[in-house]
């Protein structure tokens, strides 16, 4: 999946200059309780992607429903290889096939799954709802002989019918050494006015991925303007609401603090204080929400943090230990739910802000490999 691959790329730009030739100290695991069915915990369900299968953990963090049920066509390989909610419009998800990748589209709660895209040898990826719901944005591969379509950034009508390219890859420069130059792109976050996207924009042939700014009004694309020996880190980011500027992980490869971007200059301006590495950045207001990254002595701690606009920093919550491959904030800011390294694989938890205990998460064995909120339901 290519959305983990960028998430990875940001956890080993924070640690890629910190490990040393010994191996750590093994840590204590943090305090973690189990959730008692009945009671919320969470502040919305939560979609995951488990076993190549789509799954709704309830607000008790406890209840947990299969909404899918794909066939598995090789064994090892998951069914469910991406997938996006709108919270009208339903799920979107593409599953792997022998013969080519089809997208289905479902109801909010898995029912009535409809097949809107099925052409043989086309591989589909980092589906992404419009905000409006109207259409769906996705990176498309060729796998036939010969091509029929170039590869590139795709959209397709809600309903289904035909591929429409909006921006193609980089044709390849040398066929015998490519250069770095040469890029791909999948669609990554909308933003919330539907005026602008941000793309992933990745080294085809290279471990190099950055996000940059398409406008689709003029089909422009726009990098952030960061200092020298910077660059943007693609995995995690965040729009402001009124879709004038993102908030991007920018640094050098040592490690990113947050920054925001001009959407229409591409302007960069650090948000962050200086020297703190960060990850999953996110809004509550004027307030800048986001994980920090502390160095330590056996490895590294992160902390739920709040920067007001002053640039004054409190920590929401003591720090943890477990490497977070993946987080999601909730979406009224109460916490982040994380897949976590353990020592025997991952592990799935909620991290409430207060001095709570974490939350262990139902998954399988295998693993959740990409999650996403629900609505939080209304208040009577």
């Amino acid at each position: 999946m290519r959305h983990l691959v960028c998430l990875n790329l940001v956890v080993l730009g924070l640690i890629s200059c910190s490990i040393s030739t010994s191996l750590p100290t093994p840590s204590p695991p943090p305090a973690v309780i189990q959730p008692t069915p009945g009671i919320a915990v969470l502040p919305a369900p939560l979609y995951v992607l488990d076993r190549g299968q789509i799954a709704r953990i309830e607000s008790d963090g406890a209840t947990r429903q299969q909404l899918t049920r794909e066939r598995i066509e090789h064994t090892g390989i998951p069914p469910i290889s991406d997938m996006d909610l709108h919270p009208t419009a339903g799920i979107v998800y593409v599953v792997g096939a022998a013969a080519g990748d089809r997208l289905v589209r479902t109801t909010i709660d898995g029912s009535d799954p409809q097949i809107i895209y099925d052409e043989p040898g086309h591989q589909l990826s980092a589906v992404r709802w419009s905000p409006d719901g109207s259409a769906i944005y996705l990176r498309f591969q060729n796998n036939r002989e010969p091509r029929d379509l170039p590869d590139g950034l795709y959209r397709l009508p809600a309903t289904g019918g035909t591929l429409e390219l909006l921006l193609a890859d980089d044709p390849v420069d040398n066929p015998l050494n490519p250069s770095r130059l040469v890029r791909s792109y999948a669609p990554f976050l909308w933003d919330p006015t539907g005026t602008t996207l941000l793309v992933e924009s990745f080294a085809t042939f290279y471990d190099d991925c950055e996000l940059v700014f398409w406008h689709p009004q003029d089909k422009t694309l726009r990098r952030p303007v960061t200092p020298e020996g910077t660059h943007s880190f693609c995995g995690e980011a965040v729009w402001r609401s009124d879709g004038s500027a993102a908030l991007l992980l920018i640094g050098p490869d040592t490690g990113p603090g947050v920054w925001q971007v001009d959407a229409q200059t591409g302007q960069a301006t650090a948000l962050s204080n200086d020297g703190i590495l960060a990850r999953a950045p996110f809004l509550i207001g004027n307030d800048l929400l986001f994980v920090a990254v502390e160095r330590v002595n056996d490895g590294f701690s992160f902390t739920l943090t709040r920067q007001s606009p002053d640039g004054t920093r409190t920590p929401l919550r003591l720090p943890f230990r477990e490497i977070p491959l993946l987080i999601r904030w909730a979406p009224d800011g109460s916490g982040i739910v994380a897949v976590v390294q353990t020592n025997s694989g991952t592990a799935l938890r909620w991290y409430p802000i207060g001095n709570q205990p974490a939350v262990a998460l139902p998954q399988t064995d295998e693993g959740v490999s990409w999650l996403v909120w629900g609505v939080i339901p209304e208040r009577g």
